[in-house]
């Protein structure tokens, strides 16, 4: 080091000379890398990436024809969601997550509902045993009667968890994931990543079955972030097994009042839903219909409150 009893002394640099030394050392040192921005999340279609080809043949193999499938892939409005690696791959509840369905507006609302649809509610309860508080309180929960719309494309929803467990896209996975849980490890984003992935991929067929059976286009069922989807939110594995037809259209629409109450009717009885079941065995049926603990305490408070008037 260079202290102040060296004989080696730093002099100033003329002004004049300034520039010349900076453009001469510029010449010699590498340049200062950039920095990288952040990668851009996939829009405007699948067909063509790796990504693209990856489900291309995992599609086919399930039966698909390629031509759909690379028709579908092609689709401009295939897209990556931020919300959904976000939120979807770790997830942490919080309390407040349900506290203010139990507020007086929210009540006001259900109270409102039980009595303009009490004919089919009635209908549904007979059939299926489940009280109409119940049926009310999940529709309140769930999409605010179908006022409270969520606008996200099911069909990428579902792309979007099988994209996020491809090697490739961890790093963007992991940044994403750690702006709501900057604690996660790289190996808890990791495994639930590919468990999502897993999930993702059969509910993701299931929907494009429901499309071909139906003559609809997947891109234009849109619900949220998870994937759910109608006014009682469900996924496309529990509308295949468990949606039915509550207003005799022919037709199963979850976008239906009719249809949603007894759907959920149907749904929680073949989960073993019954007159006179104890309270704890309520919530075991109900932790079917959404698994968490917050959930199910409070469709149970929401329904008592309804029954009370």
């Amino acid at each position: 080091m260079f202290g102040t009893g060296s004989r080696f002394q730093v002099r100033s640099v003329p002004k004049r000379y300034l520039g010349v030394l900076l453009g001469a050392l510029a010449a010699v040192l590498p340049p200062l890398a950039a920095p990288c921005p952040a990668a851009a999340l996939p829009t405007g279609g699948f067909l063509g990436t790796s990504f693209g080809i990856y489900l291309t043949e995992r599609l086919v193999a399930e039966g698909f024809e390629k031509e759909r499938v690379e028709a579908l892939l092609a689709d401009p409005r295939g897209e990556i969601l931020k919300t959904t690696l976000t939120y979807a791959i770790v997830y942490r509840e919080t309390k407040a997550d349900y506290s203010h369905f139990l507020d007086p507006d929210r009540l006001g609302r259900a109270r409102r509902f039980l009595r303009e649809k009490e004919a089919v509610l009635r209908e549904a309860e007979r059939q299926f045993q489940v009280p109409a508080e119940i049926t009310a309180a999940i529709l309140m929960i769930e999409s605010d009667f179908g006022n409270f719309r969520k606008l996200h494309r099911t069909f990428n929803v579902f792309a979007t968890l099988v994209w996020a467990d491809q090697p490739e896209n961890f790093e963007t996975v992991r940044r994403h994931v750690r702006k709501r849980v900057p604690e996660a490890g790289d190996e808890k984003i990791q495994q639930r990543a590919g468990k999502k992935a897993r999930w993702g991929y059969e509910q993701l067929v299931v929907l494009l079955r429901i499309a071909d059976r139906e003559g609809a286009d997947p891109f234009l069922l849109e619900g949220s972030w998870a994937g759910a989807f109608g006014l009682p939110q469900f996924i496309p594995t529990s509308y295949w097994d468990y949606a039915v037809d509550g207003n005799d259209d022919r037709r199963v629409d979850l976008f239906d009042v009719d249809d949603a109450i007894y759907s959920i009717g149907n749904y929680l009885k073949r989960f073993g839903w019954k007159s006179g079941l104890t309270e704890e065995k309520k919530k075991a049926v109900l932790r079917r219909y959404n698994n968490s603990g917050l959930y199910v305490d409070t469709v149970l408070a929401a329904a008592a409150r309804l029954e009370s008037g």
